[in-house]
């Protein structure tokens, strides 16, 4: 079944399409003909990922393979030690922090910012601070470290942080570095570091307890491997990866309203993608969820169909395939 809608404007179309356990499509894409490009390189992903799994003897209602994590270790164990990282040790004893306990001793400006970790799966946080002499012995760094249970829980939350074309460093699955932070993810850990001032020094002493964290975490560079049914060419830095849809919300707030309903045991991915190479204008964004089963996404589909054409007249529909054309520009009030 397959269905493009346009929103608001000329060239600013929306195309969804499922097949089997997935639905799958393109917000805010430019021509029709993008559009379509991208639903065939997508479906012939998905059928080759289908040939891969029955060759390994993957049952149909696995979503998707998932990643091994090889440390287990306590987040407060991989906590770099004082001195390692020339003359910075840390203030006191780490913290620690639990489901029922993360950012309970501090005031946010939003719930979302604690909420957002339970929606991909968080289950323990050790923090702590460290100072150097050369700034005055005054906490200056801040590093976290996130046990999120799976690998895939931990790059999910490491991608809300991300943006497009972000500057990188060398660490762990790369790490982005922006303003006064530093993300990256590793195994099934998620580390935060924050330097509160900017200042050469401080950006040095963030990459390397950076570095020496990776070094405790066994697990090699990773990339999801549900990531391998996008398009290739996607804009670096714009990948996501969600399981609820309020974590879907959060992460596309630009994209289009309503966003097809996850179910239990969804997983979802997303990128931006450039009109024409190196042309950062008008990006568009394409998506992929894999449902549990045919079933539930066939459901999924179904509601979100109907939800986008209830306001709007289809100029096209085609009875042998179901496809169903909406241009919302020639809708009347």
């Amino acid at each position: 079944m397959f269905l493009l809608s346009c929103q608001e404007e000329r060239g600013n179309f929306t195309s969804v399409h499922q097949e089997n356990a997935y639905i799958f499509g393109v917000w805010k894409a430019p021509t029709t003909k993008i559009a379509n490009e991208v639903l065939v390189a997508i479906s012939a992903n998905v059928q080759d990922k289908r040939v891969a799994q029955i060759n390994e003897n993957i049952e149909e209602e696995v979503v998707h393979k998932m990643l091994p994590a090889l440390t287990t270790a306590a987040p407060e164990t991989l906590l770099p030690d004082d001195g390692e990282i020339t003359d910075w040790v840390r203030v006191k004893k780490p913290t620690t922090y639990t489901p029922e306990t993360l950012y309970k001793d501090r005031i946010l400006l939003s719930d979302d910012d604690r909420d957002i970790y339970f929606n991909y799966g968080f289950e323990r946080k050790a923090e702590v601070e460290y100072q150097s002499p050369k700034f005055g012995s005054i906490p200056y760094i801040l590093l976290e470290i996130f046990d999120m249970g799976t690998p895939e829980n931990a790059f999910g939350i490491f991608s809300v942080y991300s943006y497009p074309q972000p500057k990188f460093e060398w660490v762990g699955c790369k790490a982005i570095v922006s303003g006064k932070y530093l993300w990256f993810w590793k195994g099934k850990y998620f580390i935060q570091i924050e330097g509160y001032a900017i200042a050469t020094g401080i950006r040095k002493a963030m990459i390397a307890l950076a570095g020496s964290i990776a070094k405790r975490i066994e697990d090699p560079p990773q990339k999801i491997p549900f990531l391998e049914v996008l398009p290739s060419q996607y804009i670096r830095g714009s990948e996501k990866f969600f399981k609820t849809n309020w974590a879907l919300s959060q992460i596309n707030k630009s994209g289009p309203n309503p966003f097809p309903q996850l179910t239990d045991d969804t997983v979802g991915i997303s990128a931006q993608y450039n009109i024409r190479y190196n042309d950062p204008t008008h990006p568009y964004s394409v998506f992929v969820l894999r449902f549990p089963d045919v079933s539930a996404a066939e459901s999924a589909y179904s509601l979100y169909r109907d939800t986008l054409m209830s306001e709007n007249v289809p100029f096209e529909t085609n009875s042998e395939t179901g496809a169903i054309h909406i241009n919302e520009q020639y809708t009347e009030p």
